[in-house]
């Protein structure tokens, strides 16, 4: 017997077909994880003893959720919250990229790629001229954006050409709601004892707010259920949903 404060690594992974985790990765600080579990059940009133007293509760289900508290800005966390696909982006150059007509001085143009460099402008004349730097500048090399400070009496629209970077993009909602095998490497920090938490099948819910702009640090946080297992389950000493391990003595 002993007071528990619990702390540990939170690591994901896919559950294979034979009820077992695939390859996992630590999802990085975790500052909450919360289990919470709970039955659907109807009542029956008695109804001889002029009382109406409770005579039964018939158990009707059980369900089993969990949140869960994200620190880290990873790849996989925000594919995680966003039900997003990760895709990776080579390096590149961009020539002939048509930009939008009617352009005039302090309009700000998003290139196609981001995280670009050795920008040139051109016209559309048949005979390309190129615009002078001081024409236009590179608002932002990151972002892909080029401001106009004047046009003159160019041939519009310009065209941009450019060489970008590598990237990794993660696009929103373009992957069936995500499982996880989950894995608490824990310890009760009142005792320095190790807890071992094991959830077989966790499905997240789309993140429900991620803040992009923060006076202080942001975090991500998910809810999902925790669903039955059957494979597992088969197993007496598994269970269906999960089980905590602690070390013998």
């Amino acid at each position: 017997m002993s007071l528990f404060s619990f702390q540990g690594k939170i690591l994901l992974g896919e559950r294979l077909g034979n009820g077992k985790p695939g390859a996992m990765t630590w999802v990085g600080n975790a500052p909450a994880c919360t289990v919470k579990l709970s039955t659907e059940s109807t009542d029956k009133t008695e109804s001889f003893s002029g009382n109406r007293l409770q005579y039964g509760r018939l158990q009707k289900g059980k369900t089993a959720e969990i949140d869960l508290t994200l620190d880290e800005w990873t790849l996989k966390n925000i594919a995680l919250g966003l039900y997003g696909t990760v895709l990776s982006v080579v390096s590149g150059t961009v020539t002939g990229e048509v930009l939008p007509p009617g352009l005039v001085a302090d309009d700000i143009v998003k290139l196609d790629k981001s995280f670009i460099s050795a920008l040139i402008i051109t016209d559309s004349t048949a005979t390309p001229v190129t615009l002078p730097t001081e024409k236009y500048s590179l608002d932002s090399a990151n972002a892909g954006t080029v401001k106009f400070r004047d046009v003159g009496s160019y041939t519009q629209p310009f065209k941009a050409a450019y060489s970008y970077a590598k990237a990794d993009n993660v696009t929103l909602f373009t992957a069936q709601p995500p499982e996880r095998y989950l894995l608490l490497d824990g310890t009760n920090t009142e005792t320095g004892e190790p807890v071992i938490m094991r959830l077989y099948r966790v499905r997240f819910d789309p993140l429900g707010e991620l803040g992009l702009i923060h006076d202080d640090y942001g975090d991500m946080k998910l809810s999902g259920s925790m669903l039955y297992d059957p494979t597992n389950a088969a197993d007496s000493a598994l269970g269906g949903f999960g089980r905590i391990e602690q070390k013998g003595v």
